[in-house]
């Protein structure tokens, strides 16, 4: 049964268990918004995606599961969690597990999808997006949907408390862009607009930006009520994102 782990509600594969053991063991406790439910969710909308795509669905799985799993190590240490010792590490302590059941070229596949899935096709020059793989492109669109919407919003909070950031600044830089390779800075109310804002520009796949809609005009009504209890005077940004939908690699 699938709900052996919590939080879970698609069925797994017997084989897939003991990874699911091994992620439970390590993320269950984690109170920054990266957690096992943060792993299960993207897990379960990257299927979701891949079964409307007719993509891999052992790998689109697999990744989703896998992709957050050294958070932990980067907040203690530095190390990047999906940089070159994070894919050594995964490599080497789930090969056991999957390479029996997936083969080794994909689950190569799976841990290039989570060595790509933290790009971000956004700068100061504008949105660009790079040809990356479906495999990739899935557990980007899988990832970037639990950082919108209400799951997305409280996530935004817990991560900001974990690492000390104020919820609000005096000083707001709204051309701020974000960059995962950088500590947490800021504000969480800044990490609205440098990142969670521009997600709906930059989503993949059309299920994943079917998804991404109502997310969006979510975060945009609490962003909204958000600035009118703090009184902070933002309107003209807010209205420039409340025209955004999401794109697709046509529009670039």
């Amino acid at each position: 049964m699938s709900n052996q782990f919590p939080f879970i509600r698609m069925g797994l594969p017997e084989w897939f268990r003991p990874v699911v053991g091994l992620v439970w063991g390590k993320m269950g406790d984690d109170a920054t918004g990266h957690d096992f439910s943060h792993a299960v969710r993207v897990m379960e909308l990257a299927v979701e995606i891949a079964e409307q795509l007719g993509a891999d669905r052992d790998i689109a799985m697999t990744a989703g599961l896998l992709h957050d799993y050294y958070r932990k190590e980067e907040k203690q240490t530095g190390q990047i969690h999906y940089g070159p010792e994070a894919i050594a590490n995964l490599r080497r302590e789930f090969s056991p597990f999957v390479i029996p059941n997936l083969g080794a070229e994909r689950f190569e596949r799976v841990l290039e999808a989570i060595a790509k899935h933290e790009q971000f096709a956004f700068s100061h020059e504008g949105y660009y997006f790079e040809n990356f793989g479906l495999d990739v492109q899935i557990l980007q669109d899988a990832d970037r949907l639990e950082a919108i919407g209400a799951v997305g919003i409280a996530r935004t909070f817990m991560f900001g408390g974990a690492h000390g950031l104020p919820m609000v600044e005096e000083d707001v830089r709204f051309d701020s862009m974000f960059n995962p390779r950088e500590r947490p800075k800021g504000s969480v109310y800044q990490h609205f607009y440098e990142k969670l804002l521009r997600i709906a520009e930059i989503m993949n796949t059309e299920p994943g930006r079917k998804m991404c809609a109502e997310r969006h005009q979510f975060l945009l009504l609490f962003l909204q009520e958000f600035e009118k209890e703090m009184k902070i005077k933002n309107l003209k940004m807010l209205e420039a994102h409340r025209m955004t939908q999401p794109m697709t690699k046509n529009d670039t």
